[in-house]
C-alpha cells in the first residue's frame, strides 16, 4: 500500500510530533506533500489557485484519489481499510480553508469521504487520517495495534 497526502497547510506545529510518529511508523509507504496556502486575492481566486496547484500534483498520477470532505460518505475503519487494500496506491487531499473548485477538480477525483459531520482543524484531520492509514495497515498485516 502506498499513500500520498496532499494538504494545503500553513502549519502543523500543534500536532507535529504525533504526525511524525505515524509517518515514521508508515515508513516509505507514506508521503506528505504540503502546499502553502495562497494569501492574496479574493476567496474565489484563492480557491482557483489552490485547486490548480493540487490538480498539477495529481493529474499525471494513475492513483486512486480521495478528497476529505465534510458532506460526503462516512466510512468505518474496515471500509476505509478495504479501499486502501483494493486500490493499493491512494492520494488523499486535505484542503484549507476555502474549499476546492469542485467543477475543475471533479474529473481527477475518484471518491469523497468524511470523518463525520463535524469540522476538524486541518492538522487534526491530517493526524486522524494518518492514524486511520496506520490502523488499516495494521489490520491488513495482522498487527496487534488495532485490537
Amino acid at each position: 500500500m502506498k499513500v500520498k497526502i496532499i494538504s494545503v497547510s500553513d502549519s502543523d506545529k500543534h500536532f507535529q510530533s504525533a504526525i511524525e510518529e505515524y509517518t515514521k511508523r508508515l515508513g516509505k509507504n507514506i508521503e506528505i506533500i504540503t502546499i502553502k496556502p495562497e494569501k492574496n486575492g479574493t476567496p474565489k481566486q484563492i480557491i482557483s489557485k489552490e485547486t490548480d496547484k493540487i490538480i498539477e500534483r495529481i493529474s499525471k498520477l494513475d492513483w486512486y484519489k480521495i478528497v476529505l470532505n465534510l458532506n460526503w460518505k462516512n466510512l468505518d475503519t474496515f471500509e476505509f481499510k478495504t479501499v486502501l487494500e483494493k486500490e493499493n496506491s491512494v492520494i488523499f487531499i486535505i484542503w484549507w480553508p476555502y474549499w476546492l473548485d469542485y467543477e475543475n477538480i471533479r474529473p481527477y477525483i475518484n471518491m469523497d469521504i468524511s470523518f463525520g459531520k463535524i469540522t476538524l482543524p486541518h492538522w487534526l484531520a491530517k493526524l486522524t487520517l494518518l492514524e486511520q492509514i496506520y490502523r488499516s495497515e495494521s489490520i491488513i498485516k495482522w498487527k496487534e495495534y488495532h485490537y
